[in-house]
């Protein structure tokens, strides 16, 4: 059992300011905000860049996916899925379905795309709902079936213009 511990630490004014501002906003405590900052740290933000992550509007992405044809979408969701492997690795240092998941979610929360996740029936279920259009789905549908049978997990995926949905067996 993994017991909680204090520390204290010395932060500007402007900084606490801010995040008893945000914590109010939240309607959360600022040690809870707080708490979830580090946790999205030690999580995200400290391998995403070394794994090779970048931030990009979504404008600019949806635009060159527009610009591409199937054939070459579907050649880039296979490599990129295919080299997910050390990225899990590097980021979770966990290459099976839960680091996976682990990766979808925090990408997910990241860049703010809202999600549903479910677990019935010995399935798990990710709706993704992402506003990137067609291709972007097409592409997110040809890498995540990739990414899980890489994984030799029984998985479909379906989409729609801006959704998309991910269905695994866990049993």
């Amino acid at each position: 059992m993994v017991l909680d511990k204090s520390i204290s630490l010395r932060l500007s004014g402007v900084t606490v300011d801010k995040l008893k501002e945000e914590s109010k906003n939240e309607g959360i405590t600022l040690n809870t905000l707080v708490n979830q900052i580090l946790v999205e740290y030690l999580q995200w933000d400290r391998t995403a860049s070394k794994a090779g992550w970048v931030v990009v509007l979504s404008d600019v992405v949806k635009k060159l996916m527009n610009k591409l044809d199937d054939e070459t979408l579907y050649k880039i969701a296979i490599s990129t899925a295919d080299s997910h492997k050390d990225i899990r690795l590097m980021m979770t240092g966990d290459d099976t379905i839960d680091g996976f998941f682990s990766i979808l979610r925090n990408r997910l929360r990241k860049s703010g795309i809202g999600y549903t996740e479910s677990h019935e029936k010995g399935m798990i279920q990710f709706i993704i709902h992402h506003n990137m259009g067609k291709k972007w789905s097409y592409f997110y549908k040809i890498q995540h079936e990739r990414m899980l049978k890489n994984l030799g997990q029984s998985s479909t995926c379906e989409f729609t213009e801006n959704t998309l949905m991910i269905s695994v067996k866990t049993g």
